[in-house]
This record gives C-alpha cells, structure tokens and sequence, in this order.
C-alpha cells in the first residue's frame, strides 16, 4: 500500500476545500458517472430502478449521492501523520455492513475510484495534474482497503480464497464442457451478447477500439464489432475449458504472450477482468436458461480465474 506524501495530503485537502464549494452539484455528477460507468449498480438502488437515466432532480438521489460523496471525500483526506486513512473502527463497521448488505463486490470499489477521479477532475479543471491524480487515488485506495479489510474482501482474503477454489473438479470440468457444446451451436449471436454486456457494464471501454467510438450504442452489425465478438468470446471460452490435469487452465505460451501484449496495446487494468467475468457470465446465463445453476456459475468463474491469472501473470499484473 503506497504512502502518502506531505505534498499530496496538501493537494488533497486544498482541493477539497474547492470541492466543498458546491457539495450538491459534485455528489450528483460523482454519482451519475458512478452508474454511466456501471449501469448495472442501479438495481442496488430503489429510486433509480425505474429510470433508463438518472434523475437528477429525484430528492432522494441527491441525499444519497451528498452522503457518499462526503463520506468518501472526508474520509479520504483523514490522514494519519504515517500517510494512512484513518477511520473510526465504528464507522468501518457501519460502512462494511451497508455494502456487504448491498452486495458491494471488489469491481465496485474501481468503479466508485474512477467516478471520484473523473469528478473532482471536472471540478478543479486547470488545476489538476497527475500528482493530484495520483493522491486522490492513493487517499481512495487506502479507504478502499479498509472497508474491504472490514467486509473480509481484501486482496490478501480474495487471493487466500481463489487458492482454496483453485482446482477444478471433474464435476465442474464437466458441467463447463457441457455448457460449452451448447454455446457453440450459435456463437455469433453469444458472442455479440457477451460483447454488448461488457458495453454496458464498462461503458468508457468502448474507447479502446476504433469500430466503436464513434457511436453511442453498440452497432451489432457493424462487421469490425462481430469479428472482433467472434474472436474474444471463442479464445475466452476455449482458454477456459482447456483444463489440465491438476484443475488449472492450459493455455499455450506463445498465445499468452500475444494475449498479454495484446491486453498491455489496449491499457487493460485489472478491473477490466472483472468486467469480461461478470459479462461471460451473464451471456452463458442465458444462453443455458434453466440448465443454469449456482454449480455452474462456480465453475465457469473459476475457470475464468485461471485464465485471467495466467494472462495477469503475463501482463506483470500479478495481484
């Protein structure tokens, strides 16, 4: 975990004194990147379920997006004299309880970074930098860890667990393979899903390839976007099946190499590997329809781990 400097806590706490200006402007627009950036969480939310966009004149939207913005903010800028966040183990609590009650993941905590970063940009304009940049990140990093530490969902727990689930068993390989026979009757079709729900779930990706940045929604017959679809869906789930032995995806070294030079050209972080998951996922839902199980939903994400593991590894982006 990086420390943060006597200048950084400076930038952070001159740039709240600016953000706390207009606290009810910056909380709206924090919270309306949150959910164009990951539409989905809108179903964590009573008063935005009913909405394709966010309303921002619903009165309970704009309490809600001040409390966070705030908490995070303030929370953010409590430092310690060794450079750590610091909050109280009470409020930890609180905080961890009202995620795990709303099925927070660690995908989220990237997604509420990004929202933070992209709005306190906004707000500062000329003023900001990178050095900013990189002490607001530090600052949310630190909170991050701690409410994760709290709700048992830091990086250490996570790693400890994906060892523990590491090997797949023969029940698992099985019900993968099954699942996959029936996928690959209409691959163009599952893979344009798959592409589509990546789209909406990590808007801002669509920046990272030129057939698509010219339009507001996915364009499904453009010929780029499927055979790009085709491409990545089949290496995704025929990496995933190719199972070894001892339970561990096999993928050749020569095609991890090209996958993680090429996953490097395009800027893929981690979150986005959590974002490909949870759209595999979703598409093989419901392409299998009622042959869907928690057993599995299991399997192919352990599968998936493997192989985002491997191409990680590759990449230098081991956790």
């Amino acid at each position: 975990m990086r420390t943060i400097t006597e200048e950084q806590e400076e930038m952070v706490r001159r740039s709240w004194e600016t953000l706390r200006q207009d606290i009810p402007r910056h909380s709206t627009r924090f919270f309306t990147l949150i959910v164009e950036i990951a539409p989905a969480v809108k179903e964590m939310f009573s008063f935005l379920r009913d909405f394709d966009e966010v309303p921002q004149n619903n009165p309970d939207l704009r309490a809600h997006a001040v409390k966070v913005f705030k908490m995070t903010c303030e929370s953010a800028i409590q430092l310690r004299e060794n450079g750590q966040v610091k909050v109280a183990d009470s409020k930890l609590r609180h905080l961890a309880s009202i995620h795990l009650s709303k099925g927070v993941a660690l995908l989220h905590f990237e997604v509420v970074k990004e929202a933070l970063l992209r709005t306190i940009k906004e707000a500062m304009g000329e003023r900001w930098c990178e050095e900013m940049n990189s002490a607001w990140a530090t600052s949310f990093e630190q909170l991050a860890a701690a409410i994760k530490h709290q709700m048992k969902l830091d990086d250490e727990c996570c790693c400890s667990d994906l060892k523990k689930a590491s090997a797949i068993t023969e029940e698992q390989e099985e019900l993968v393979r099954r699942s996959w026979e029936k996928l690959r009757q209409d691959i163009p079709r599952h893979s344009i899903r798959f592409f589509t729900l990546i789209m909406e779930i990590a808007p801002e990706v669509k920046e990272m390839f030129s057939f698509l940045r010219d339009y507001d929604k996915i364009p499904q017959d453009n010929p780029d976007l499927r055979a790009h679809a085709v491409k990545v869906f089949k290496m995704t789930c025929e990496s995933a099946i190719q199972l070894r032995e001892n339970g561990h995806v096999e993928v050749p070294c020569g095609k991890l190499r090209h996958l993680a030079s090429m996953h490097r050209k395009n800027g893929v972080a981690h979150f986005h590997f959590e974002v490909v998951k949870e759209a595999l996922l979703r598409t093989i839902k419901e392409a299998v329809g009622e042959k869907w199980s928690e057993e599995m939903n299991s399997a192919w994400a352990t599968s998936f781990h493997h192989l985002a593991a491997a191409i990680k590894k590759e990449m230098n982006l081991e956790e």
